[in-house]
């Protein structure tokens, strides 16, 4: 089994692996000890022979996903507002899954204002990633790790700033006078 295999799997029940990329670091090791720890006995990290014939029984078995699944916690967004806006050219619309703390701090930002906030861009696949200007090839939006908002009656230098002081932004910045991009968690695993 192939490292970008492991990861699907993984991802397939609810794990971050740092995106499905077949390199295996400090975040597919996360998610491997997550599933473990949910699921096996010893909780090691490393994806060996008893982890992969446990993986394959939970999925082929449909055990429930014992991770805990932060969307319940989430008041004003939804998932679906986090999917690729490809239209299946090139994904089947979560190519990753929004990273929890890019949701959670959409949720400080819906809160802190008061008002709708509208995702413009949330999880992106290769494809559609190229098709837009301006995109990093490298963008955090592949790896669920970034969104592109704005929100309603809030001008972009003002939404900017207060997206600076959330937790683990490590990319805020204006697209134009109302929309912002904010991405979570770029150093983490070593992305």
């Amino acid at each position: 089994m192939t490292d970008k295999q492991k990861q699907l799997l993984l991802a397939f029940l609810g794990y971050d692996t740092g995106g499905i990329d077949g390199i295996w670091g400090p975040m597919s090791r996360r998610a491997t000890e997550a599933f473990q720890k949910d699921y096996m006995e010893t909780a090691d990290g490393l994806f060996g022979p008893a982890t992969e014939q446990r993986i394959r029984e939970v999925i082929s078995g449909g055990e429930p996903v014992k991770k805990q699944d932060f969307w319940g916690d989430i008041r004003f967004f939804c998932r679906e507002e986090f999917r690729c806006t490809c239209g299946g050219r090139g994904c089947t619309g979560f190519p990753a899954e929004p990273a929890e703390r890019l949701v959670r701090n959409a949720e400080a930002v819906r809160r802190h204002f008061g008002v709708p906030a509208l995702v413009s861009s949330g999880v992106r696949c290769q494809l559609r990633n190229a098709e837009l200007p301006g995109s990093a090839a490298n963008s955090l939006h592949l790896r669920g790790k970034a969104m592109d908002f704005r929100v309603e009656g809030i001008d972009a230098d003002t939404l900017c700033t207060y997206v600076k002081t959330l937790p683990d932004v490590d990319e805020a910045y204006a697209i134009d006078g109302s929309f912002v991009h904010m991405g979570v968690l770029k150093y983490e695993g070593g992305a």
